[in-house]
């Protein structure tokens, strides 16, 4: 239920939720993909050239916690090793379980900061491929969305289906 104060930050935070917790109309969301995903599968690619599960959640990791970085003003961060995407196969069930919480922390500190946000602030200007915080976090959703996907079709795949 959006707040009566900022309803629009409101209803954006109650849209991350759903793009990462569930309940978004398009199909699983990122929390809900990664459901029941050992380590062994997270570090296997979908084929060649394709990316892990886990270097999928945590390239989402990455950038949902420069989403939220960006909020207050702070200029693009560089990604860890120069790169968004980070190699992660042949994972240990603690390494996976550490990119689990991992990406859970970005969202939930994500999530916060657009709680607190005045929505007389979603229109101010914010580095990066969208030139307003309103702009930034929408996308934000579109890139849960699309990597949910990503992440489902990696399953189907590994579990034998054709991934169509």
């Amino acid at each position: 239920m959006p707040s009566p104060a900022n309803p629009e930050t409101a209803r954006l935070a109650d849209l991350l939720e759903r793009s990462y917790r569930g309940g978004a109309w398009h199909g699983p969301a990122l929390a809900e993909a990664l459901d029941g995903v050992d380590a062994a599968l997270a570090g296997r690619p979908a084929g060649p050239g394709a990316h892990s599960i886990a270097e999928i959640a945590t390239h989402a990791a990455y950038w949902i916690e420069e989403s939220r970085r960006r909020i207050p003003g702070v200029a693009p961060g560089e990604p860890p090793q120069g790169d968004d995407w980070v190699r992660a196969r042949d994972l240990s069930e603690s390494a996976w379980a550490g990119v689990r919480s991992g990406l859970e922390a970005a969202h939930r500190r994500l999530h916060a900061a657009v709680l607190a946000l005045d929505d007389t602030r979603l229109d101010d200007a914010v580095d990066g491929s969208d030139p307003t915080l309103r702009g930034m976090l929408i996308g934000l959703l579109q890139h849960n969305a699309y990597h949910a996907g990503q992440i489902s079709l990696a399953r189907k795949v590994a579990a034998g289906g054709s991934g169509r």
